[in-house]
């Protein structure tokens, strides 16, 4: 075994197929009952000395370690050439998995780890989107509408782990045997207890600064979203309130509009049309450009400071308003 093959660079935003290759390898690791004692880790909550420091100490409950280092895009100059460091002579007990889900990696990890050892997980295309979640639905033995597996692929993020964790979830409500509409979806969706960015831009629909702040907390000690990920689900829906409102400015009726972009969804589609006379077309230019220069301030910045940055990416959301409104 090469000295740094105990180190893998993974990338991309396919976070579901990330997640089995790096379970794989875990799983090779085992030796009967003596299971790798496994740790993860994102960018900027622990110092990187001291992971460092885990995978170099023997461990008295087991053979092997393996640790899962995520986000390392935000990481800083100093910690990345400790870990090209580390990489150089790695503990060979110890398995590192390095995670980003955007495409690139820092170029001194490229650069320390081996080619054999890296793995580039790209995002399904629009077909096999499809395909992968009606074969799930499938094998559940639950049926589903196309304008149901259209209002579902429009509600998760392009990875078949999120998709899965939704179709996880209305598997469990429905039961197997049932037939999905596109209403059981909505309903479903704005009844569930838990909160997302579809829920975080209801809120800044309805200019409600302090529910907006408390759903950003709370997705924030879920814990299942990073705070690019958070600017990155907004993004994507004030881009879409763009084309809504520009296809309304040529006079397109809201229905065409819907059809054209697409909205699917009677509750999606109010959502979005109280939107649409909350933001002027003007406003949602600003605010995609206001969300774009957060984005690159959270990628710059140590998770605690995350926090803060996104509660005033909020706050200058909440005090867009149209002279024309």
């Amino acid at each position: 075994m090469a000295k740094n093959s105990s180190v893998f660079l993974l990338v991309g935003p396919e976070e579901g197929e990330k997640r089995d290759f790096i379970q794989n390898v875990i799983n090779s690791l085992g030796n009967g009952s003596d299971s790798p004692e496994t740790y993860r880790y994102y960018a900027g909550q622990t110092p990187i000395g001291d992971i460092i420091s885990l995978m170099q100490n023997g461990s008295l409950f087991a053979s092997a370690k393996c640790v899962i280092l995520a986000n390392i895009e935000q990481l800083k100059k100093a910690d990345l050439q400790q870990l090209s460091d580390y990489i150089s002579h790695p503990e060979p007990s110890a398995t590192l998995f390095l995670t980003t889900h955007e495409y690139k990696a820092p170029s001194i990890l490229v650069k320390a780890v081996p080619k054999g050892q890296q793995k580039t997980f790209f995002e399904l295309f629009e077909n096999k989107k499809r395909e992968w979640l009606l074969n799930y639905f499938r094998t559940s033995e639950l049926y589903i509408e196309e304008d149901a597996i259209e209002m579902v692929l429009e509600l998760v993020e392009n990875n078949t782990l999120e998709m899965k964790n939704a179709a996880d979830k209305l598997i469990l409500y429905f039961g197997p045997g049932s037939t999905l509409r596109e209403d059981d979806i909505e309903e479903f969706i704005y009844h569930s207890k838990e909160e997302n960015v579809f829920s975080l831009f209801q809120k800044i629909v309805d200019r409600d600064l302090a529910a907006s702040l408390e759903i950003l907390h709370k997705i924030l000690l879920s814990g299942q979203s990073s705070g690019v990920q958070i600017l990155g689900g907004l993004l994507w829906q004030f881009r879409r309130l763009l084309k809504l409102n520009r296809l309304l400015d040529q006079r397109f009726s809201p229905e065409d509009a819907f059809r054209a972009i697409p909205i699917h969804g009677k509750r999606n589609q109010q959502n979005y049309l109280k939107a649409s006379r909350s933001y002027s077309t003007r406003d949602v230019e600003r605010i995609i450009a206001l969300i774009a220069e957060y984005d690159g301030k959270v990628r710059e910045h140590r998770v605690e400071v995350v926090r803060l940055l996104l509660e005033f990416s909020l706050l200058k959301i909440g005090v867009h308003r149209s002279l024309s409104h």
